[in-house]
């Protein structure tokens, strides 16, 4: 993970260096000043909403857990998720809360990862929609690279299916893990090809909706006029592209960069495109953390303890309700 963060520090450093100007500094107070208590306020209905995501697509894939430790998990994963993987530390939390064997860890990586899907199935037809002002050729690219994914994770699942047919008794244990738990994973990712997933589009997208609220907010505090809402949304979806698209698994530094470029391409001047996207980086990621480590604090109690239901000291090989591969 060392390689991702230094890009994304790299990257989050030439944001800095453009967002460096005699303004700057004012322009970042009316930021805080006009904007901190509707940030704040909106984090909860956020988290609300992505927790509920979450919930859902465990309950899908069969890993029924209580709401208890699925908060502390996910508080956790919200506090680090701009960090290099980070999103997954909640896989990990909860693994070690509930007492998972590889199947079930598998499947809740899975869930966190379909999440990202999710917002990628919202991000795309937005972008490609609303587009980039005096660049239609963008849209292609967009079309080519989601073309791209697909075919790679074609690939990557019958690459995964046919390692699987062929594991032994000879198999190396590190060999033969790895490719049971990718297994595992991809097969849980073919349950979610379902009108239930589906059905979490709707929250997916209002929390989405949360973060094109919070930069609107802080681009008519700084007294851009020249940008709408419907563009702002077209902002935010390329933001949430440029993270997901790109293979690069680190929030930080990507969600700045692909920031600062689609202000500038709506107009934005770059020390101000700048400041707009490093202010909402502070805020919104900071309330994040804020909110994220008071429901920690709030729960640090449960840490210490076995999980409701959960047998003690032992690991659960399954999800609760278990789901074989064929439905």
């Amino acid at each position: 993970m060392v390689l991702p963060l230094v890009v994304g520090v790299g990257l989050l450093a030439y944001v800095v260096s453009i967002a460096i100007a005699p303004e700057s500094g004012d322009q970042l107070w009316r930021i805080v000043q006009g904007t901190w208590w509707i940030i704040l306020l909106l984090t909860f209905p956020y988290l609300a909403l992505r927790a509920l995501v979450w919930h859902e697509l465990l309950e899908h894939l069969g890993v029924d857990v209580p709401w208890r430790p699925t908060l502390i998990a996910f508080a956790g994963g919200e506090v680090t998720k701009s960090l290099p993987a980070g999103v997954y530390v909640q896989n990990y939390l909860l693994a070690r809360l509930e007492h998972f064997g590889q199947e079930a860890v598998a499947r809740a990586t899975m869930a966190s990862t379909a999440m990202l899907g999710l917002e990628a199935a919202i991000a795309v037809p937005v972008a490609a929609v609303i587009g980039w002002p005096g660049r239609p050729s963008v849209r292609w690219a967009l079309a080519g690279v989601v073309a791209a994914w697909i075919a790679a994770l074609g690939l990557a699942w019958l690459l995964v299916h046919y390692g699987a047919r062929h594991l032994s008794a000879t198999t190396p244990g590190w060999v033969y893990r790895s490719i049971s738990f990718l297994d595992e994973f991809l097969a849980a990712g073919g349950e979610l090809i379902a009108w239930r997933t589906a059905r979490n589009l709707v929250p997916t997208a209002l929390y989405m909706l949360v973060y094109v609220i919070d930069l609107y907010a802080i681009v008519r505090a700084l007294g851009v006029d020249s940008l709408t809402f419907t563009n702002t949304i077209g902002i935010y979806a390329f933001v949430v592209l440029s993270v997901i698209l790109v293979p690069i698994p680190t929030e930080v530094g990507l969600t700045e960069f692909g920031g600062l470029m689609a202000l500038i391409a709506y107009g934005v001047p770059e020390p101000m495109a700048a400041i707009i996207i490093l202010g909402m980086r502070a805020q919104v990621t900071g309330m994040t953390i804020v909110v994220a480590s008071a429901m920690l604090l709030g729960l640090r109690w449960k840490l210490a303890m076995p999980s409701e239901g959960s047998p003690g000291g032992s690991d659960r090989d399954q999800p609760t309700k278990s789901k074989t591969r064929g439905g």
